[in-house]
């Protein structure tokens, strides 16, 4: 695979052998271990197991260690004399071309202020995202950036309808609190008060667009909010105050250049990021190439979460209200909610990757409500983002 891409990438064939035999060869007479090699090359970047960081790519990291030491300075008299010098320019041409040893520096404006960065992080229906949009629901400007449209049209709604209570700002006594939300905003303030409610109020409506993959909303040309998904996120403009939902993924293969581009790119003086744990020591590596503020404040669940001792053994008339049993296929899901409405009579809300975004937002709603009827949810890993659950445990 390292071959054909080296070819792919311009260095001709009958190069390639020669090439990669003395690099094998440095590496085996100990060039990876010299003193200052490491900063040189970068390689604490690749450090920790393949399988894990770097998602078994071995090759991809290899051919980056190659290219850097195929085009050092210190090196070419060497490699001069067994490939020609063309070849050589070209691998020094492409290197310098596709070098991100410091990918902060590709977003001037950001790097031309010291932003302050609020990491709120703790597991699913903590609390940890309501502090962050109270912060944008009060900013002259901002954006809310998450991972699906879901969540962006939420968050664009809610601030036009005013229901989310800017920060700074007393809740109304009287409000009842909205329990149908996929975003992860449960919580109140000393008084117990409801931060995000049920009913807008006039007093709070922010003026917000949205713009996602799929579709723009546009209130008002010079609307101050935004609201996004993270890959339509504008890095160049500036905002007092920006909000990054589920800053988790920036570990994901597929998706997390998107919330790196994020930490790394966003023109805004103060900046929100909610998820999870474990994103923590990415953001705090990043923090080190901006030298950005940063700011950890950790949230616990507010609702019990319980996984049962036993198994229900096959017997799904075991099953209790509140409960929500977790399968991963589509045929799954509904064979165990047919099982499970008849031997309990009680009925079963349902959610799963593929089901339109609204409707699992509605399955979500009936089941946290006590007296919709829905007191189970049968579902896919889909409600692992974008879902809050409030009522209970998990089977």
């Amino acid at each position: 695979m390292v071959t054909s891409r080296l070819e792919r990438f311009g260095i001709p064939r009958q190069d390639i052998p020669t090439l990669l035999t003395a690099f094998r060869d440095n590496v085996s007479d100990g060039l990876l271990t010299r003193p200052g090699i490491q900063e040189k090359y970068t390689l604490d970047r690749f450090a920790g197991p393949f399988t894990g960081t770097h998602n078994g790519r071995t090759d991809e990291v290899l051919t980056n260690i190659f290219y850097s030491w195929a085009s050092d300075p210190d090196h070419q008299s060497f490699l001069k004399a067994i490939v020609p010098p063309s070849t050589l320019n070209a691998i020094i041409r492409l290197h310098a071309a596709a070098d991100l040893s410091y990918p902060a520096n590709v977003y001037t404006q950001a790097r031309s202020m010291r932003r302050k960065f609020y990491m709120h992080v703790g597991p699913t229906n903590s609390g940890k995202t309501y502090m962050a949009l109270r912060a944008l629901a009060a900013a002259r400007t901002g954006v809310y950036a998450g991972p699906l449209r879901l969540l962006a049209h939420e968050v664009w709604e809610r601030l036009n309808k005013g229901q989310i209570v800017p920060l700074g700002v007393d809740p109304d006594a009287d409000t009842k609190p909205d329990t149908e939300t996929g975003i992860d905003t449960t919580g109140v303030d000393k008084f117990e008060r409801p931060i995000l409610r049920k009913q807008g109020n006039q007093k709070y409506v922010r003026e917000c667009n949205m713009i996602t993959g799929e579709e723009m909303k546009i209130v008002a040309e010079d609307a101050p909010l935004i609201s996004c998904t993270v890959e339509m996120l504008a890095t160049t403009k500036l905002y007092d105050v920006a909000v990054v939902d589920e800053i988790q993924l920036i570990g994901d293969s597929d998706r997390g250049g998107a919330w790196t581009r994020a930490v790394l790119g966003l023109y805004a003086k103060e900046i929100h990021l909610c998820g999870e744990e474990t994103a923590i020591p990415i953001v705090q590596a990043l923090m080190k190439e901006t030298g950005d503020e940063l700011v950890i404040n950790r949230y616990t669940r507010l609702t019990p979460l319980v996984l049962q001792k036993q198994t229900l053994e096959g017997d799904f008339g075991r099953v209790q209200k509140g409960d929500c049993i977790v399968t991963f296929s589509r045929t799954g899901i509904f064979g165990l909610k047919r099982q499970v409405e008849e031997r309990t009579g009680m009925r079963c809300a349902v959610a799963y990757g593929r089901l339109p975004p609204e409707v699992r937002s509605e399955q979500a709603a009936l089941f946290n409500d006590p007296d919709s009827g829905y007191d189970v949810m049968v579902a896919s890993d889909a409600i692992g983002m974008g879902l809050n659950l409030y009522v209970s445990p998990v089977s």
